[in-house]
């Protein structure tokens, strides 16, 4: 199953660094808590999926991977919001500012963590609104956003030093 991860040049470099993509969020219960896991779609456009209102342009870089048709971490987010009673309001609300039903149907979790040999292709988004592979120069070129790295290298020693909690 080919799916979509969108974030910022900014975040690239963390992700890098740090092994892969680990550090998402995905809300359970009251939306109180969460789980960790990276959110993906199967959309490869990122219009309409809820990526704006950040700071930082979360439309900049498309992450590609390619999981197997039988990995049973691939989680549908509808079918995860049920199974961990997300708050009907929670999902409305994330359905609603993520572009609607349709848009939210396409999106996905993934609990653990995605290493960069897995990545199919780094993509950044082209003037003209394309995607097309990133070169080795320009993803050495990318700077991250300040005080991210210190700020994420902190987190991943804290969730070490937790007990691992998946989302399942």
């Amino acid at each position: 199953m080919r799916l979509y991860h969108f974030t910022s040049l900014g975040h690239l470099p963390v992700i890098l660094a740090t092994g892969g993509l680990w550090r998402g969020e995905v809300p359970i219960g009251d939306g109180e808590r969460s789980l960790r896991g990276t959110w993906f779609t199967s959309d490869p456009d990122p219009h309409g999926h809820g990526l704006d209102g950040s700071s930082a342009d979360k439309r900049e870089v498309r992450i590609v991977v390619v999981f197997p048709r039988n990995d049973r971490g691939v989680t549908h987010w509808l079918t995860f919001a049920r199974k961990h009673r997300v708050n009907p309001g929670i999902v409305e609300e994330m359905t609603q500012t993520g572009g609607g039903k349709r848009k939210a149907e396409t999106w996905y979790s993934y609990p653990e963590i995605i290493p960069v040999e897995d990545f199919r292709a780094i993509e950044l988004r082209r003037q003209d609104g394309s995607y097309s592979p990133a070169t080795p120069e320009e993803i050495a070129a990318a700077v991250a956003h300040e005080g991210l790295q210190e700020a994420v290298e902190a987190d991943f020693r804290e969730m070490r030093a937790k007990p691992r909690r998946f989302l399942g």
